[in-house]
């Protein structure tokens, strides 16, 4: 008999490795795509309607830093009013974008990155747990959350710390023995960029640490303290290297001390009792809250968990049992996720720091939140991500819930009882429900049980968020903004006006440094003058040069005795009148005559259909010669 040559194995192997090789390029090309596809596909918003001066107080710091420091370093020093140009993990890639590309282009490539950051590690993580498809499960969950989109919105510190935080969840519990400390060096570099960019996100790191020092110390102790070394040795790397960053693209260099000071100063007691309330009676109105508990406990019933093991007493040997049949991974997100929401209750509640009462901080539970979510939804999914015929309905369904909201993007205002909390029953008898049919031997009925239930559980979780939350002002309670999470799907929202308003108006924001033109000297310092009845679409300009505190307190054209007194403490060398019509600006110059007042520019700044009036007047009374 003929004997066969043996075949080449190589040559075999090659035509296998490029079409791995095809196939790892076009998952990435779609997975960088992902952002932009929601993007359209979804009509998410680009900017979110500004409720608080604050985000533009940090946009400044990117668009003209040093300016600010010339000019307002003295008087802004005593009240710690620099907090916000110590927020690096922000700034520092901010500036970077916005010296590349220009104010608004820089703000969307700048969001751009952020949306990768989260979604790429998480995708990783999900198609390593479990398959290709559960990856799409989580990049979805992500890019259709109104939460994560309002934040990317604005500059406040929560647009940056929201990515960091999820990719460094997603990077931190990564399985992969062979490059643990690339992926733990990964994690240590997004968290420190988390923390030096919104300091709420400190505690939530330090319990996603704790949980994750919990699980590994019972289920994979070699190495453990190593790896923990590794991060530490990391995060001192990344806050020297900001520290350089800093100083070369901010100004100051040392941004930890400006940090820590500003903290010392907000929990001084006048402060504590200006910004958080001391009774809960606002909390019930605010129906977003109940999401993070809910998606809890659904994948605690994903994994097998019983309401009766949570409530009953005598049953923690039960819950125990429970908690270790989850996967190592899926166990540290699922701890950490629940540590964080601990960690929130007890610093808002028995603490006194805002961190679920403004949705700014409160954001950012979203990043564990969010990764449970996927989490759950891929492990109840399981008999339909299994079966190449149906994998792809999860994703379907998915991303038809926000398409079916946006058909009538509202939803009426309920409160935690009775609606909220029955929704909150329902989505974890549906994760129940769910994940006892996936042990049908009904194959038929188990997928249609399995896909129905996890698509109402989805449209549950949106609704809990975007239900209106405004209510009125309680006992006890301080005056805070209500995020509207509807208005991040579907576009529009005629209450706020057209999303292309709000960046026709971050665009002419970031004109003015260049038209006011840098300080002459020192301590020149500028305040503005506007009409109140303007504030709603004046939030962003008037946040350039610090909002309130460099604001004349009366109307254009009306000086009165306190504005005179104002004028004594401040020794003002410019005036900016800010209008978007131009009325009562020579009546505004007039009334400054006194003070030597001299029209030195006048001008339109225009994008799209705003224009914003401005006319910048030199006091010589106070004016020095540089």
């Amino acid at each position: 008999m003929p004997v066969r040559a043996p075949q080449d194995r190589r040559g075999d192997a090659a035509p296998e490795e490029q079409r791995s090789l095809r196939r790892t390029c076009a998952e990435a090309l779609l997975l960088v795509l992902a952002p932009a596809a929601a993007f359209f596909g979804l009509r998410l918003t680009l900017m979110a309607p500004p409720d608080l001066n604050d985000p533009a107080m940090h946009t400044t710091f990117m668009i003209d830093p040093h300016d600010i420091f010339v000019r307002y370093a003295a008087v802004f020093q005593p009240t710690e009013r620099l907090r916000e140009g110590a927020r690096v993990g922000l700034l520092v890639p901010g500036r970077i974008s916005y010296l590349l590309f220009g104010g608004v282009p820089g703000f969307v490539v700048f969001r751009y990155v952020l949306a990768l950051i989260a979604v790429v590690p998480t995708y990783l993580l999900l198609r390593r747990l479990y398959s290709r498809v559960a990856g799409v499960i989580g990049v979805i969950v992500i890019l259709s959350c109104p939460v994560i989109i309002l934040a990317w919105g604005t500059d406040f510190p929560d647009s940056a710390g929201v990515s960091y935080l999820i990719g460094g969840l997603a990077c931190l519990v990564m399985p992969s023995a062979r490059h643990r400390p690339a992926w733990l060096i990964g994690s240590a570099v997004l968290f420190t960029l988390a923390v030096w960019a919104v300091a709420a996100s400190a505690p939530l790191i330090l319990a996603t640490l704790l949980a994750y020092w919990l699980v590994r110390r019972k289920r994979d102790r070699p190495r453990l303290w190593r790896d923990l070394g590794v991060m530490v040795g990391t995060a001192a790397g990344v806050t020297g290297l900001l520290s350089v960053a800093s100083a070369v693209l901010i100004g100051p260099w040392d941004y930890i001390l400006t940090t820590i000071q500003s903290l010392i100063y907000l929990a001084e007691p006048a402060q504590t009792v200006a910004n958080h309330s001391r009774s809960p009676l606002w909390a019930p109105y605010i129906t977003y809250l109940l999401v993070p508990p809910a998606v809890g406990l659904a994948c605690y019933a994903a994994f097998g968990g019983r309401l009766t093991d949570v409530i009953a007493r005598g049953r923690l040997g039960r819950i125990g049992r429970r908690l270790g049949a989850i996967p190592t991974a899926q166990l540290c997100v699922s701890v950490a996720c629940a540590f964080q929401i601990v960690i929130d209750v007890i610093l808002q509640f028995i603490g006194d720091t805002q961190v679920l009462e403004v949705h700014y901080f409160s954001s950012l539970l979203w990043a564990s939140v969010l990764l449970t979510l996927a989490i759950t939804i891929a492990e109840l999914g399981r008999p339909i991500l299994e079966h190449a015929r149906y994998r792809w309905l999860i994703p379907v369904g998915l991303v038809a819930v926000p398409l079916v909201f946006e058909i009538s993007p509202r939803v009426p205002q309920f409160g935690w009882m009775p609606v909220g909390l029955l929704i909150v029953v329902a989505i974890v008898l549906l994760a129940w429900v769910a994940h006892r049919e996936a042990a049908s031997h009904d194959l038929v009925r188990s997928r249609l049980m399995v896909g129905g239930a996890l698509t109402a559980i989805v449209a549950g979780l949106l609704v809990l968020t975007v239900t209106p939350t405004q209510h009125k002002h309680e006992r006890g309670t301080v005056d805070d903004t209500f995020p509207d999470y509807a208005y991040t799907l579907g576009g529009n929202d005629p209450a706020w006006g057209d999303d292309s308003t709000w960046v026709n108006l971050y665009s002419v924001t970031t004109q003015m440094p260049a038209f006011v033109g840098p300080a002459a000297y020192t301590g020149e310092q500028l305040l503005m003058w506007w009409n109140g009845n303007q504030l709603k679409e004046l939030r962003e300009p008037i946040g350039i040069f610090h909002a309130f505190f460099d604001s004349i307190p009366s109307n254009l054209g009306d000086l009165t005795p306190l504005d005179k007194y104002f004028f004594g403490q401040r020794h003002p060398a410019q005036i900016l009148l800010m209008s978007l019509t131009g009325q009562g600006f020579q009546a505004s110059l007039d009334s400054l005559k006194p003070y030597g007042a001299q029209l030195v520019r006048a001008g339109v700044l225009r994008s799209g259909s705003v224009a914003l009036h401005l006319w910048l007047i030199d006091l010589h009374e106070y004016l020095r010669t540089p």
